[in-house]
This record gives structure tokens, sequence and C-alpha cells, in this order.
């Protein structure tokens, strides 16, 4: 646990750093990062392409309010705490992204990883321009399954298509 809570960390001070919002491209895009730097909670979404044609997707979240006991709570109980989708201007999902890392920590909280490969058509929500997409990850609590708290990135700006 220790690894993929550090891995996060440091994954998510890059993106802190480099946090950008990009504007109006007239070539497809190849790399854009977002992260919404709260307090309280840190969500950042990046995408990237790769060398094959398709984007990798990768959405990264500290819930820095809840305890380390809270946090381990949430990872003991069955069933992802997570659920991130990516969603487009409208508000409506896009795909789901999967879990691939969760930890607990004092300093983070509760932390989630989830990555997926895409093609740009999974992408380009706005066929005629430029698109607009966000990451949105629901926090669930799997006793009651329900949803506690519903976290959205910043918008990413770009023509994926």
């Amino acid at each position: 646990m220790k690894n993929v809570k550090r891995g996060l960390a440091w994954a998510t001070a890059v993106v802190a750093s480099l946090a950008v919002t990009l504007g109006p491209m007239a070539a497809p895009a190849q790399a854009a990062r977002t992260c919404t730097g709260q307090t309280d909670s840190n969500l950042c979404l990046w995408i990237d392409l790769q060398s094959n044609g398709v984007y990798r997707i990768h959405v990264g979240i500290d819930v820095r309010y809840l305890s380390l006991a809270d946090a381990q709570e949430y990872i003991d109980d069955p069933g992802d705490p997570f659920r991130a989708y990516i969603i487009g201007r409208n508000g409506s999902a896009r795909f789901i992204v999967p879990v691939v890392g969760l930890g607990a920590s004092a300093e983070s909280g509760l932390s989630g990883d989830f990555e997926t490969y895409v093609s740009a058509s999974a992408l380009n929500e706005n066929p005629n321009g430029q698109d607009e997409l966000r990451a949105q990850v629901l926090l669930i609590d799997t006793d009651t399954n329900t949803v506690t708290k519903t976290f959205t990135s910043g918008k990413l700006f770009g023509n994926w298509s």
C-alpha cells in the first residue's frame, strides 16, 4: 500500500506542478493535464497521446479530509470505494476509467489511481469543434451502497478527433 500511496503522491505532485488547462488547438492534442489543488481533496486528470495512436487516460485523487482510519475502512470494505468517469461538455459520462490502485495514509487520506487507454473517437465529444472533458469521481460507501461525495476535475480542452 505504501508504494501505491507514494506513487500517487509523486504523480499528483508532478501533475500539480505542471497543472495547465490547454486552450484551443489546431492540431490534435498530444498531452493535457489539470488538477483541482483543493486543500480537502485533489483530483487530477491527464490525457497523453501514446505512440500507437491511442490515448492514455489517467485520473488520480486524494481525499485528504478523511482520517487514516476512515480511509482504511473504505479500502477494507468489499468493492471499490471509487468510481471514475470521463464526462463531456453536457455532463454525460463518455466512459469509465477503472481503478488501478488504492491507498490510505495520514497525509493524503484516501487515494485512488485510475487508468485506461482509448481511441481518439472516445474523446471526440464535439465532432465540429473543440472538445471539453472532465473527470468525475464518486466516493461510495459500499456498506450502504450510497455515494457520499462527487468530485469533478477542471476542464481539459483539445481537438481529439
